[in-house]
C-alpha cells in the first residue's frame, strides 16, 4: 500500500497497526506492507499505480486526483462544504457518498473507501505574519491541488504550489514558497514546519471537513476470497474510526505544544470569510456546468449538509 504519509505521521503509524491486524485475522494470508510517501509513487501517481496494479493499494486524499478527473476535487470537503467531521463521516459510511465516489473510480479499476477524517484542517504558516487575504497578494503558497487551490488563488491573488510533504521544509528554508497549508495542528510538528514558519493563520477556509481516502486495485480485490474482503473492509472501518479519533486528540495536544512554542495565532476576519464565499461560489459555478456527475454530486453533497442542519437546528449545542 502506497501512502501519501511521511514515516512518522500518526496516520501512517495507524496504517501500521491495521496491517498487523489484518494479518492475524487472516492467519497470515493477506499481506498489507505499508510505504511511505513517494517510495514506490507520490502525489497524484498513487491513483494511478493502484489503477495500474504497480501497487494493490494507496492511501491519499481525494483532491489529489483531479488529474483523472474534475470531480475528485469537489469529493472532498472544499471550502464551505461539511463544517463537521460528522456530516462527513455519515454522508460517506452511511449515505451516499461511497457509492457516488466508485461511480467515479469504477472505470479505471479502483475500488474507493473513506479511510480518516483530518477534519477542519490547520490554516497557513508563513515566515512572516499575514493579517488576511490582502497579504497574500503575489505569495507562493503551498496548497493541495483542485478545488481547494482554485478557490485560494481567486480569493488571495496568491500563487498556489502543489507540493508533496517531504517538499515543503526545504521549500520554506530555501525561500521558493513564502506560506504553507498542511492538514491540521499534528502534521504540522510532524514535518516540523512550525520553527522556519512560526505565524499562523487559521482555519482552513477551504478544507473544513476533509475525508483522506483508501484506493484499492478492483482486480487485485476480487482476488481474495469472500472472507479475506470482510477481513479487509472490517480493518479499513476500524482504521476510519481509530485513526480520526486519535488524530483530532493528538491535534489538542499539537496545538498546545505550537502555543508553547510562541507560533502566533490569527484568524480570518468576516470580511476575508465573505471573499471566500463569493470566489468559492464563482468556482462551483464552473465546476457544475462541467458535466452531469459532477453537478449531481455538488447537489447531493448540498443536499445532506441541508438536512444536517436542519436536524441540528433542534439537536445542535445549547450550552
Amino acid at each position: 500500500m502506497q501512502s501519501h504519509a511521511p514515516e512518522s505521521s500518526l496516520d501512517f503509524q495507524e496504517l501500521q497497526k491495521m496491517a498487523e491486524q489484518v494479518r492475524l485475522m487472516s492467519g497470515g494470508r493477506l499481506l498489507i506492507r505499508p510505504v511511505p510517501g513517494g517510495a514506490l509513487a507520490s502525489g497524484p501517481d498513487i491513483y494511478t499505480a493502484v489503477s495500474e496494479r504497480r501497487v494493490e493499494m494507496g492511501n491519499g486524499w481525494p483532491n489529489w486526483w483531479s488529474g483523472r478527473h474534475p470531480s475528485w476535487s469537489v469529493m472532498n470537503s472544499g471550502p464551505f462544504d461539511f463544517m463537521n467531521l460528522d456530516a462527513s463521516m455519515m454522508f460517506f459510511l452511511a449515505g451516499e457518498g461511497t457509492e457516488l465516489a466508485n461511480e467515479l473510480a469504477a472505470p479505471d479499476g479502483v475500488i474507493w473507501r473513506a479511510a480518516w477524517w483530518s477534519g477542519m484542517e490547520f490554516g497557513l504558516l508563513s515566515k512572516d505574519p499575514i493579517a488576511g487575504l490582502d497579504d497574500l497578494k503575489n505569495k507562493k503558497v503551498r496548497i493541495g491541488p483542485g478545488l481547494p487551490g482554485e478557490v485560494f488563488a481567486a480569493a488571495s491573488g496568491a500563487y498556489t504550489i502543489p507540493l508533496v510533504p517531504e517538499e515543503m521544509r526545504p521549500a520554506l528554508e530555501q525561500g521558493l514558497i513564502d506560506a504553507v497549508e498542511w492538514t491540521t495542528a499534528r502534521g504540522v510538528l510532524e514535518l516540523d514546519l512550525h520553527d522556519v514558519s512560526p505565524h499562523a493563520i487559521v482555519p482552513a477556509i477551504w478544507q473544513p471537513a476533509v475525508v483522506s481516502d483508501f484506493l484499492i486495485n478492483e482486480a487485485a480485490y476480487e482476488e481474495l476470497g469472500e472472507d479475506l474482503k470482510a477481513i479487509l473492509e472490517s480493518a479499513m472501518k476500524a482504521y476510519a474510526l481509530t485513526t480520526t479519533m486519535s488524530s483530532k486528540l493528538a491535534d489538542f495536544e499539537a496545538m498546545e505544544e505550537l502555543q508553547s512554542a510562541k507560533v502566533s495565532f490569527r484568524r480570518w476576519s468576516e470580511e476575508d470569510i465573505e471573499r471566500w464565499r463569493v470566489a468559492n461560489e464563482a468556482i462551483l459555478d464552473g465546476y457544475r456546468a462541467r458535466d452531469a456527475y459532477t453537478e449531481k454530486l455538488i447537489s447531493k453533497k448540498q443536499a445532506f449538509k441541508d438536512r444536517y442542519n436542519r436536524y441540528y437546528e433542534y439537536f445542535g449545542p445549547y450550552d
